[in-house]
């Protein structure tokens, strides 16, 4: 249905048409399609933004045809549909109205209207691992969210510390215990935990897990947190030491704050994009040639000024790591002591990192 009914321009005022209306926001319903999916049908179906505002005010969202979230209010002149329950509608239409604009607006309030019921019914049956990761998706509306933060037991304003963590449940049983966590539960590979106190600095990791920490939000703002959390995570490797200090270059806990511009690096490139980068590719082939202990030997000597304090991290004679780099300078293509050479280094080992991340999500 949705792919036979793209553009209301495209269809005439005449029975067939209403008919093909009714039929796709009767596909939605059957569906069980939730507020926001309603919203963006609607919008690429009118051509034009679209909002929604239920009766007691917690739902008030406009989304424009592309996808785009912008201010809920509707702009004057806007189409409006009110139903008996009080939840509005609109579509926000520069220019002629379309034919079936009225029809549209009576469709979309009755689909909206019924998925913000399904919503509030739904939400009491749910279990506390589904209720946590409702709240921290992006998808889902604010007012449900909000009801389900209250079913949790949190009140949307207090401050949250969002950890996302990965490695054997477990080990991660025992890191949870250290977070003080009354909130977990898995998505994906991931694991979550809410916390409502920073995770402490010298937290033990078990070998073999690694941290993502998210810095403090309001609770209502937690699908921020989560989507910050995993990035720090896609920043940490798994723990090889079991207690701490844990060596610069072995990050196991990794704490959004601290990424700086490094963060945005991880939503911006894909897996492929970071594979076609000429020093990510002489990275792999070092791997290839040499192991993943050539790669540690480089991400201690990044993370120091010079070899002898690396060779100390890694409890290395310095002459044997002064060979690994040599080796490495062969692959890569220039020298360690080279203006600029250690921070361009550390931006490839830290692509490739985010690359390798990438199997967590």
């Amino acid at each position: 249905m949705f792919g036979l009914l793209r553009r209301l321009s495209a269809l005439d005022a005449d029975a067939a048409s209403a008919v093909r209306v009714i039929g796709f926001y009767d596909a939605l319903v059957e569906q069980s399609a939730d507020v926001h999916t309603i919203l963006r049908h609607t919008a690429v179906l009118a051509e034009c933004p679209v909002g929604l505002r239920s009766a007691d005010g917690q739902v008030c969202e406009r989304m424009e045809p592309g996808g785009a979230v912008r201010s809920a209010r509707p702009l004057a002149g806007s189409r409006r549909y009110r139903l008996p329950s009080g939840d509005e509608v609109w579509l926000e239409r520069n220019g002629a109205e379309h034919p079936l604009d009225d029809l549209v607006l009576e469709r979309f309030a009755l689909a909206a209207t019924i998925a913000l019921g399904r919503g509030q019914q739904d939400l009491g049956a749910l279990d506390q691992p589904t209720l946590l990761r409702l709240v921290i998706s992006d998808a889902a509306p604010d007012a449900a969210r909000r009801r389900a933060l209250e079913r949790l037991g949190i009140r949307p304003a207090a401050a949250v510390h969002v950890v996302a963590m990965a490695g054997e449940k477990e080990q991660l049983d025992e890191v949870s215990s250290c977070l003080l966590g009354n909130h977990r539960t898995r998505v994906g590979r991931v694991e979550v935990v809410l916390a409502a106190a920073a995770p402490p600095p010298a937290m033990g990791i078990p070998v073999g897990c690694r941290v993502g920490v998210a810095p403090p939000r309001p609770a209502a703002e937690l699908p921020e947190a989560w989507r910050q959390a995993c990035t720090a995570l896609r920043f940490a490797l798994p723990s090889r030491h079991p207690a701490p200090p844990y060596p610069p270059h072995e990050p196991a806990v990794v704490r959004f704050d601290d990424l700086g511009a490094f963060g945005p690096l991880a939503d911006a490139l894909t897996a492929h994009q970071i594979s076609q980068i000429p020093d990510v590719i002489a990275l792999d082939k070092l791997t290839e040639q040499a192991g993943e202990e050539l790669i540690r030997t480089l991400e201690a000597v990044v993370a120091t000024d010079s070899l002898r304090r690396a060779a100390a991290l890694l409890h290395m004679h310095h002459n044997s790591v002064a060979h690994r780099v040599a080796r490495a300078e062969q692959v890569l293509g220039y020298s360690i002591s080279d203006l600029y050479a250690r921070p361009r280094l550390s931006l490839a080992l830290a692509l490739r990192r985010i690359r390798e991340s990438a199997v967590l999500f």
